[in-house]
């Protein structure tokens, strides 16, 4: 029962586009329809008293069934070429015995659309327009002696068999259209994949694009959209904000002193410790280097407020790095937006009080130079 629960699931995921249908769920699916297929053809065959093409479908049962193992083996094109050539058998077969009347002809259509879908989504197939293109000859050339065959025994089973004719009409033409059917529903599936692929990969593409691979913070591009909405909204709506530019203290003495494996430890302790403050609104990014910018969501005294807790958190953190502890500061510039001046000017603003912490004995958030309104 769970098994079922698995398999119902599985079909579901694969009609919702979330799931993918693999070349060899497709083949397998193909071979069993293909031989279910002939063992009804064997019935329908035995009833026309036609026993040597019931033996013939009986075969083609088995091979189709045994087939299943090369598509384990990912034979493909092999299982493409023996089905083809089966097809063709088989409608010159049917034809020889009763004629064209009874509809086996079909499948010489079916064969030219399959043939192009299969060739083209399988990519063991090295030139899969060649490869379709040979076999739709041969279905057509199979369809062509079909219908101009001139004998065949169609009167007389029509004359003592009128009921199993028509079944066997029937039964044809909904194989034909059920195949149909299943590519063209495969067919949408793949392309309901392909659109689902390209739009996470380009999700996964913009996601890289915007974060910082060392910190997993948000780079430089980021802020800067983000710095643009939130002038517009200052603009607009009046709606505050400041900056705090952190740079790490002494952060060349420690690439200097442990090495460079040692600075990215430091760069994500520190990331991972700032993100961890961020509140909703705020936001964070490597603006390059040791540096990191946070764009806050409040005044000057929310952001110096912000800024204390954060270098609070830092100089309680520590990093090992080849059983040695280095302790990490940082020193912080805090600048309030002002909508009479550009986004540069305000960074620069926060630039340059984080300068003036860093030649002021470091460790400490500046949020006013002394003897300054600036």
């Amino acid at each position: 029962m769970e098994q079922i629960k698995i398999y119902l699931n599985y079909i579901k995921d694969i009609i919702n586009g979330e799931e993918y249908l693999s070349d060899r769920d497709k083949f397998t699916l193909v071979l069993h329809i293909c031989a279910f297929s002939h063992l009804l053809f064997a019935i329908l065959f035995l009833g026309f008293g036609s026993i040597l093409m019931m033996l013939y479908n009986l075969l083609s049962f088995l091979v189709y069934e045994s087939m299943i193992s090369f598509v384990k083996n990912k034979q493909y094109v092999l299982v493409t070429i023996l089905v083809s050539l089966e097809v063709v058998v088989f409608v010159i077969l049917s034809t020889l015995a009763y004629g064209p009347h009874l509809y086996f002809n079909l499948f010489c259509f079916l064969m030219i659309p399959a043939s192009f879908y299969i060739t083209n989504i399988c990519k063991a197939f090295k030139k899969p327009f060649l490869t379709s293109c040979i076999i739709s000859v041969f279905a057509f050339g199979a369809f062509l002696f079909s219908v101009f065959y001139p004998y065949g025994n169609y009167d007389n089973i029509v004359k003592f068999y009128p009921v199993l004719v028509v079944i066997t009409k029937v039964l044809n033409i909904f194989v034909t259209v059920l195949l149909l059917g299943m590519f063209s529903f495969i067919f949408t599936l793949e392309m309901r994949n392909s659109t689902a692929t390209l739009e996470n990969r380009n999700r996964q593409l913009k996601k890289l694009s915007s974060i910082d691979p060392l910190t997993k913070l948000a780079n430089r591009r980021s802020m800067t959209e983000k710095l643009n909405i939130a002038m517009h909204l200052l603009k607009k709506d009046k709606k505050v904000f400041s900056l705090i530019l952190g740079d790490i203290d002494d952060f060349k003495k420690v690439n200097d002193t442990y090495g460079h494996d040692c600075g990215d430890k430091v760069l994500v302790m520190v990331a991972d410790t700032i993100s961890s403050q961020m509140r909703d609104g705020d936001f964070v990014c490597r603006w390059g280097g040791e540096e990191i910018l946070i764009l806050v969501n409040g005044n000057l005294e929310a952001a110096k407020a912000l800024g204390d807790r954060i270098l609070e958190k830092i100089c309680a953190n520590e990093v090992t790095h080849d059983n040695k502890t280095i302790k990490v500061t940082m020193t912080f510039g805090v600048a309030e937006a002002n909508e009479s001046l550009r986004i540069e000017d305000f960074i620069q603003k926060a630039d340059n009080r984080l300068y003036y912490g860093k030649s002021h004995g470091k460790c400490q958030v500046v949020a006013q130079i002394p003897n300054t309104i600036s």
